[in-house]
């Protein structure tokens, strides 16, 4: 006979004990069964060799965190007899420890197809990134470009602990995890390449923090990163080692977030997708403004869900990339300046493609030798700017529009140079304006001054989806809450078609 104490139980504890030894007594007797796992999880690994007690020590970790949240688990270490049935019975892939090649290509394919059609999350580790040319297999060309176009260079053979640094800490992989952390012995990949411009970076690590120091290095070095172009949920991490990193709290928050999202709705869509044209060649100014464009756009993206990527190379403004975005941002020159980009451009806009400009994207002169371009932004030509950038009080044209809707009648805007036309877009029926500079801030400058004139700096021509405004020169842009909210609303008046779905 066992001899149960209870007697310190409060009467609601002791009903709830008393109402669960009552249903295990029942269970054998009815054939009720305990609930059903939430979600079963396939985990691939290759044991033995350098990375064994990694992942012994997470599957004994993954024992536990299974049982507390409910799902099972199932491993496996080869991957030879993965096809689209086998991972059908699966709601993520968990690469504890397997390298990207000795595949099947019945294996490839069906993976390949599931991360594309979001049947099925991913979570990989450290091992999954050695790509290459590897034991006579060739490099998995796709694999390569789900993370981020990469190829394996390098790594800190004798290991070291190093700083990660969160990027991304409002992402649900990243829900209670420390800003900054540090993990120990780690070999710290490095490739041929950062995979930043292909993937979303949620944390990096510090080079100068590996301790022993190490000249094995990238510069930018990412190493917790999802890649946001398929539909399947999915992160990576560099780290996967040695069992130490299970002693981390940071880690383990990490692993089990991964897990739990990557196991998410499938089927996943971002809302849409925008791509950035950033010219490299602009003065130093308009130069900084893209750079802290690009960042603020990408912050927009958690919560929201919509895909940024960027791109420096104009020839990118073709018929065939322009039609896999929502939306083009301009952020510091012209969408064309060869007639085919120009061409294409155009066919994109009257095709029911959406196009943000900031500053820079407007100007034009008597030599830009673009007539188009100039009607399409309400048929101005560069008149003046002032000197040097000014903050400068905006007032709001048109509370209406859901561009402005909500704001104040009027805000101060940072430092900017103010570009004025002539004639001013507002003459034209076709275009809206929504923000002016207000006359109270004239005369504005002191090397070059504007002393009056119609002045608008932001607006919108209803006969296409775009909206310009006049900001973008330098570092202070983004400092005014205010006039975030109204870059913010300009993004989602240009996607409503998007945001209602």
């Amino acid at each position: 006979m066992v001899l149960i104490k209870y007697s310190n139980l409060t009467t609601t504890a002791m009903k709830q004990f008393l109402t669960a030894i009552a249903l295990a007594l029942l269970l054998p007797l009815t054939g009720l069964s305990a609930a059903e796992p939430s979600f079963r999880a396939l985990v691939l690994t290759e044991r033995g060799g350098q990375h064994e007690s990694f992942t012994a020590a997470a599957l004994e970790w993954l024992d536990g965190f299974s049982q507390e949240n409910n799902f099972t688990y199932e491993e496996i270490n080869s991957p030879r007899d993965i096809d689209s049935a086998f991972l059908a019975r699966f709601k993520v892939f968990i690469q504890l420890d397997y390298p990207p090649y000795n595949w099947p290509d019945k294996a490839k394919a069906a993976f390949e197809q599931a991360i594309f059609d979001g049947t099925i999350g991913w979570v990989g580790f450290h091992h999954a990134t050695l790509l290459g040319d590897f034991d006579g297999f060739p490099m998995w060309q796709w694999f390569s470009d789900f993370m981020g176009g990469i190829r394996f260079k390098n790594y800190i053979a004798e290991t070291a602990s190093g700083k990660i640094e969160v990027e991304q800490p409002r992402h649900p992989v990243m829900k209670g995890v420390s800003r900054s952390f540090t993990l120990p012995r780690e070999e710290w990949y490095t490739f041929n390449r950062s995979p930043r411009p292909g993937v979303k970076v949620l944390a990096h690590v510090d080079e100068a923090s590996y301790s022993p120091a190490s000249d094995v290095r990238m510069g930018d070095h990412p190493a917790v990163w999802t890649n946001e172009k398929v539909k399947a949920r999915n992160v990576y991490f560099i780290m996967g080692h040695h069992a130490e990193l299970l002693r981390s709290k940071d880690f383990t928050t990490m692993f089990g977030n991964a897990i739990l999202w990557a196991s998410g709705p499938g089927n996943w869509f971002p809302r849409f997708r925008m791509l950035i044209h950033v010219n490299d060649g602009v003065e130093p100014a308009h130069r900084e403004f893209a750079a802290d464009a690009v960042r603020f756009f990408r912050d927009m993206t958690i919560g929201d869900g919509f895909v940024v990527d960027t791109t420096n190379n104009a020839d990118d403004l073709n018929d065939e990339k322009l039609r896999t975005y929502h939306v083009l941002v301009s952020v510091n020159d012209n969408p064309g300046h060869t007639e085919a980009q120009r061409a294409a451009f155009r066919r994109y806009m009257e095709n029911g493609g959406a196009w943000m400009g900031f500053h820079a994207a407007a100007y034009n002169d008597a030599s830009t030798g673009w007539p188009w371009f100039t009607d399409f932004l309400g048929g101005g030509v560069f008149h003046r700017n002032n000197w040097p950038p000014l903050p400068a009080k905006l007032t709001i044209d048109d509370p209406a529009h859901p561009v402005t809707k909500g704001m104040p009648p009027s805000f101060i805007s940072p430092e900017n140079e103010w570009y004025q036309w002539r004639p001013s877009p507002r003459e034209r029926k076709n275009i809206r304006v929504l923000v002016s500079l207000s006359p109270e801030n004239y005369p504005i400058g002191f090397k070059d001054t504007v002393e009056d004139g119609d002045f608008p700096v932001v607006w919108t021509n209803t006969d296409y989806n775009m909206v310009y405004l006049n900001m973008g020169h330098g570092r202070r842009i983004f400092t005014d809450a205010t006039q975030n909210y109204l870059v913010y609303n300009a993004l989602r008046w240009l996607m409503r078609d998007r945001f209602a779905k």
